[in-house]
């Protein structure tokens, strides 16, 4: 019997993401500090909160992969990030360690290279530029898959997640967007295709003519969008200049405090 474990199990991407997930595992494990409503015949509930390591040991028991959604999605303060992103990342490696995991998908964010230009295109291997505390807590969960990774053996996948929403909100989002559809995509790939020399490292961005990203990572992977944002440009009279002189938009202002996630 195939397993997964789903963190993250309430939120937004989780949500159109668990059909799939179930069926292409005999069983998903849905990790959630609460109650969960709707669960299907091939779901069961794990309660429990990411600080908490035996909890996150106790899940991950007899489980192939882990899709580790949850944390902090947008800019807190760093106390928040410190115990969701960091403490709760290591937690999600350590208990896939210790319990046999086969591999770790990890939900990363384009915010690791925020403080690249509008100007450039950006790959796997540019720089880490983040802009943000939450761009920090990414870079760091990376780092830390790559190490449970050669130390450990472990099989690991990191998406940098666009900006994913049902259709593109503004002009700024003809670049970044990644849809549902192909969101799902993106996690069925890391999920169950093989992974180029056991770790890697793509973006998760729908097809639009205009992105900064690189996708060639995510075609190694094998994901393929479907989507583009190109279908909305007209929605708002073209592609625009983007908002900010930086990629991460207005993450990168300096008086960011959360809120347009």
């Amino acid at each position: 019997m195939t397993s997964l474990l789903l963190t993250g199990a309430a939120g937004r991407m989780a949500q159109p993401l668990r059909p799939a997930l179930a069926d292409d595992f005999d069983l998903v494990r849905l990790f959630s500090r609460s109650a969960l409503d709707s669960v299907s015949p091939r779901e069961e509930v794990a309660l429990g909160d990411l600080e908490d390591l035996a909890a996150l040991e106790r899940a991950s028991e007899g489980v192939d992969v882990v899709v580790h959604l949850g944390g902090k999605a947008d800019e807190a303060p760093f106390d928040e990030i410190l115990s969701a992103n960091i403490v709760g990342t290591h937690n999600v490696f350590e208990a896939a360690r210790r319990a046999g995991v086969r591999r770790v998908v990890y939900a990363s964010s384009h915010h690791v290279t925020g403080f690249h230009p509008v100007s450039q295109m950006v790959g796997v291997h540019s720089d880490v530029r983040p802009d943000t505390y939450y761009g920090v807590s990414k870079v760091f969960g990376e780092a830390l898959g790559r190490l449970y990774h050669d130390k450990w053996g472990l099989e690991v996948v990191c998406l940098r997640i666009g900006v994913c929403r049902q259709e593109p909100e503004n002009s700024d989002q003809l670049r970044t967007w990644l849809s549902v559809p192909d969101s799902i995509r993106l996690v069925r790939a890391a999920a169950l295709n093989d992974v180029p020399g056991g770790f890697i490292t793509v973006y998760g961005v729908s097809d639009n003519t205009n992105r900064f990203w690189d996708d060639g990572p995510g075609q190694r992977l094998g994901f393929v969008p479907k989507d583009s944002a190109d279908a909305f440009a007209d929605r708002f009279g073209g592609v625009q200049p983007f908002s900010t002189t930086w990629q991460g938009g207005a993450f990168t202002k300096p008086d960011y405090q959360g809120g347009t996630w």
